[in-house]
């Protein structure tokens, strides 16, 4: 009833997949060699937050089948993200595999970031992801999401995890923490962020990828070399501790 969860904190090279892919390889066996259930990588992971939709995008799925063919031989579910542009927009998604490389969901994030000019070269998805993984049942979100909690609001009552992946600046970095907390009190579910580190087209990031209890507590992290480690009990116990409000919610007043 249980799943242990590597939390990377990627210095993504910017525009550079080769180099990423070198360095999420190296993330992505020590994992293994932990015995984690589950791998997460930060917001375009082999490119960092880039604009330059055409020059970065997959055309082909070569990021699904790179990350696939790394499950399979590591035995270990993946979650990443990568670009992709179907017409003259791009499409910022998070993809999450399973341990055998067949691919469980691809979310496209719903809500373009407009204050860092995403809107103007990304178009936003239209459909809420929600999965079940033996007991872990899912809830997918990017970045810029984490502000909206009508949409968290929406995923199934039985949501009991949520992961997000982002590039969230560290001049921004307490709101992170804030509305992580928030995300997780109001759906009374976990909740996992991932970020990056580093630098990336003249912005800074800081380590603050985390995970969150149902209550908001934060989860204490062991960490290693390459990633933070953090194992989720799904037992009922757990869920039982906390006020489930998300049953009590009244919409059709909320809508006027």
């Amino acid at each position: 009833m249980s799943k242990k969860i590597a939390l990377t904190n990627m210095d993504i090279v910017w525009e550079d997949k080769e180099a990423n892919k070198f360095q999420c390889e190296e993330m992505i066996q020590e994992a293994a060699d932990e015995h984690a259930d589950i791998i997460l990588f930060p917001e375009m992971t082999l490119t960092g937050f880039s604009l330059r939709v055409k020059e970065m995008a997959d055309y082909h799925e070569e990021t699904i089948a790179y990350f696939s063919a790394l499950s399979a031989k590591y035995s270990i579910m993946i979650g990443f993200g990568y670009i992709t542009m179907p017409d003259e927009f791009g499409r910022n998604h998070f993809c999450f595999v399973d341990e055998n490389g067949s691919v469980l969901a691809d979310y496209e994030k719903i809500h373009p970031f407009t204050h860092g000019c995403e809107t103007k070269a990304y178009r936003g998805g239209s459909e809420i992801c929600h999965i079940s993984v033996d007991e872990m049942h899912l809830g997918m979100a990017v970045c810029y999401d984490l502000r909206f909690p009508e949409m968290f609001q929406q995923m199934p009552l039985d949501t009991n995890v949520i992961f997000l992946i982002a590039n969230w600046p560290e001049s921004r970095i307490k709101q992170w923490y804030s509305l992580l907390t928030a995300r997780a009190i109001e759906m009374s579910s976990y909740v996992v962020g991932v970020n990056r580190t580093g630098e990336g087209d003249g912005i800074q990031y800081t380590k603050s990828s985390a995970a969150y209890a149902p209550d908001g507590s934060m989860i204490s992290p062991d960490s290693k070399k390459w990633n933070d480690y953090v194992t989720l009990d799904f037992s009922e116990e757990v869920f039982q501790k906390t006020i489930f409000s998300r049953s009590d919610r009244r919409p059709e007043i909320y809508q006027g």
